[in-house]
C-alpha cells in the first residue's frame, strides 16, 4: 500500500471526530466583541420622536436631554455576565458609588439578542454593530397609543 495513501487515512481518523464534534451548547451565546470594555454613551436617539423630559416638545435626540453627569457614565458588559456600572469623572450625587454592580447580560450571538437585566427589569436589544471600537444597539417598543419606537444607542 502507497505510504501516502496510509497517511491520509491516518489523518482522516485524526481530524474528521474534531469536525464533527458538535459546538458547545454555549458557543452561540455570549462570547461577544463588547465585553470586558468600558463603553460610553456617544449617541441616543429615538425615533419616531417622543416627549422624553415632559416639556411638551418631542424629542429625538436623548443623549441632549441627558444631564452632564449622566453622560459621561460607562458601561461594562463582564465576561462573568454581569454588568458594571461606573459614574464616569461626574457624578450625580457624590455620594454615588464610583462603580457598582448593577445586573447580569446574556447575549445569543446566531439572533443578536442582547438581553440587559437591571432593576428587576430586562430588556432585549438587538445588536446592529459589535467591534473592539464601536457598539450599536437598537431597542423597539410600543407606546401607549400603539406607535412603535426605536431607539439606537451608540457607545465608543
Amino acid at each position: 500500500m502507497d505510504p501516502l495513501f496510509i497517511y491520509l487515512l491516518i489523518m482522516m481518523a485524526v481530524l474528521l471526530p474534531l469536525a464533527c464534534t458538535p459546538l458547545a451548547a454555549n458557543d452561540s451565546k455570549q462570547s461577544a466583541s463588547f465585553t470586558n470594555k468600558s463603553w460610553k454613551l456617544q449617541s441616543l436617539t429615538v425615533t419616531p420622536g417622543v416627549d422624553w423630559d415632559l416639556d411638551g416638545k418631542k424629542e429625538t435626540d436623548i443623549l441632549a436631554t441627558m444631564e452632564d453627569c449622566e453622560k459621561d457614565d460607562l458601561l461594562l458588559l463582564k465576561n462573568d455576565n454581569t454588568i458594571m456600572r461606573n459614574a464616569g469623572k461626574l457624578k450625580c450625587d457624590e455620594n454615588d458609588e464610583q462603580q457598582k454592580k448593577t445586573g447580569s447580560w446574556s447575549y445569543d450571538k446566531a439572533s443578536k439578542k442582547l438581553t440587559i437585566k437591571e432593576d428587576n427589569d430586562a430588556q432585549v436589544l438587538t445588536v446592529v454593530e459589535s467591534n473592539a471600537n464601536r457598539l450599536v444597539v437598537t431597542f423597539t417598543w410600543k407606546a401607549t397609543n400603539g406607535t412603535p419606537h426605536k431607539m439606537t444607542a451608540v457607545y465608543h
